[in-house]
């Protein structure tokens, strides 16, 4: 998993080109043949600039068939051979509950006739995400841009010496332009050393009565000195013999902070039971969850870029996560992590190792080669494929309105905290407006 905290950063300067639309209620359209921006937008009546804005493209854009995207209304009108249980499954309602809505009774729908798509109620959440911080300019351009849809901003990242002292990310002020937006701004804990998520650190630091007061106080005093609201832990790939020191570590930071009234957030590799998968068995789930004030689920990466291409966060396997985690943890402390980049594998050729890349630049590629984009159905995941220039046929995963608006609702049938992602900056402009339109943002 630590791949993901390498994906580089793509420029998406472009959304400045013009200002997103405000969305109230939206409905998920998926293009076929002979689609245009310009023909859905006279259909439905809507402004073809904005609409293009919103979902990340420009006004000249061609689309490709199976792409989704959003438009603004509760109105949609019936493709051809299209029934009623597609359009309640892209947009992840319960047919009877879409039938009563429009007054019908049959399941048989006709093209052209107009349906109302219905909004789940709004709820009130708590939302988090990893900041890179660059330089002022860029930090404050990137929490001014998507403001509206944060909580928490989690400035990556801090990590421990050998001797526990710590090694201190440059912000370029990004803690501070939080708390003038009114986000609460955390600093990340990672053991990332020149071995990437190094284990024997977290061992030698926590293992170490004396090392693991001294790693806790040299926390608080980088929290208390540089105006944190609290520490988000994200100590990855530890072995399953420091489950007990991992325990002690926070339950004596908690101690710590809590005393001065900051958070401890944690993420958390998911689990569908205490033992499964065994090579989790460092991150206690149930006693964790009694020390920290939120646990930050990392509901992704079941395909990588080392494992076969495939979907980065399968509803399925989310749901097992989640089924787990609302057993032992209360739901009040959840947040759901939503993936926001694409993974792109070889699948032919000699190299067949992954990239990752930001979820824009995924609709950039699909667009680039023409490809028609397929969604899986047991996984709700969009994947589409392509041949590159020397030949080599790649499988591209991602997420899209139709993945993200079944991952939203997971959050309100489950009645967790709230969600968050990884990492800001590489979202879609299709992400702010349908969590805009599904919660309220504490």
């Amino acid at each position: 998993m630590a791949n993901r905290f390498l994906i580089v950063l793509f420029t998406f300067l472009f959304l400045l080109l013009s200002p997103v639309l405000s969305v109230y209620a939206l409905v998920i359209y998926e293009v076929k043949p002979g689609d245009s921006l310009n023909s859905i937008a006279k259909q439905y009546k809507i402004n073809e600039k904005s609409f293009a804005n919103i979902n990340g493209l420009d006004k000249n854009d061609e689309l490709v068939i199976g792409q989704s995207i959003i438009i603004p209304g509760t109105t949609y009108y019936v493709r051809q051979d299209e029934t009623l249980w597609d359009i309640a499954f892209r947009h992840s309602i319960d047919i009877n509950y879409l039938k009563s809505k429009n007054n019908i009774t049959s399941d048989v729908v006709i093209p052209g006739q107009k349906l109302i798509i219905p909004s789940s109620p709004k709820t009130t959440i708590w939302t988090g995400t990893y900041l890179i911080p660059k330089d002022k300019k860029t930090n404050k351009w990137m929490i001014d841009f998507y403001k509206k849809s944060l909580t928490s901003v989690f400035i990556f990242e801090f990590h421990p010496t050998s001797n526990g002292s710590l090694i201190k990310v440059k912000e370029n002020e990004s803690n501070r332009i939080a708390w003038k937006n009114h986000i609460l701004p955390f600093a990340t804990l990672t053991n990332i050393s020149k071995k990437g998520f190094d284990p024997n650190l977290v061992h030698s630091l926590l293992s170490n009565k004396a090392m693991r007061k001294k790693l806790v106080n040299n926390i608080y005093t980088l929290l208390d000195k540089n105006d944190y609201k609290g520490l988000c832990i994200d100590l990855e790939s530890l072995n399953p013999e420091d489950r007990n020191n991992l325990n002690l570590f926070v339950k004596e930071l908690s101690e710590k902070l809590h005393r001065s009234k900051m958070q401890v957030l944690m993420a958390m590799p998911p689990k569908e039971a205490d033992h499964i998968p065994q090579f989790y068995d460092a991150y206690d789930y149930n006693t964790l969850g009694k020390y920290v004030d939120k646990m930050f689920l990392m509901t992704y990466n079941w395909h990588w870029p080392n494992s076969s291409s495939g979907p980065i966060a399968p509803l399925n396997e989310v749901r097992k996560t989640l089924n787990y985690a609302v057993s032992v943890v209360p739901k009040s402390k959840l947040l759901l992590g939503i993936p926001q980049y694409a993974y792109d594998w070889p699948v032919t050729g000699e190299k067949r190792k992954g990239v990752a890349y930001s979820t824009q630049n995924a609709i950039k590629m699909y667009k680039k080669y023409e490809s028609e984009v397929y969604f899986d159905r047991d996984t709700l995941s969009p994947a589409f494929r392509y041949t590159d220039k020397d030949g080599i046929i790649h499988d591209v995963w991602f997420e899209d309105p139709r993945s993200l608006l079944a991952k939203f609702h997971l959050v309100k049938d489950y009645a967790l905290a709230g969600l968050g992602c990884w990492h800001l900056g590489i979202t879609t402009p299709q992400t702010e407006e349908i969590l805009l339109n599904e919660f309220k943002i504490k």
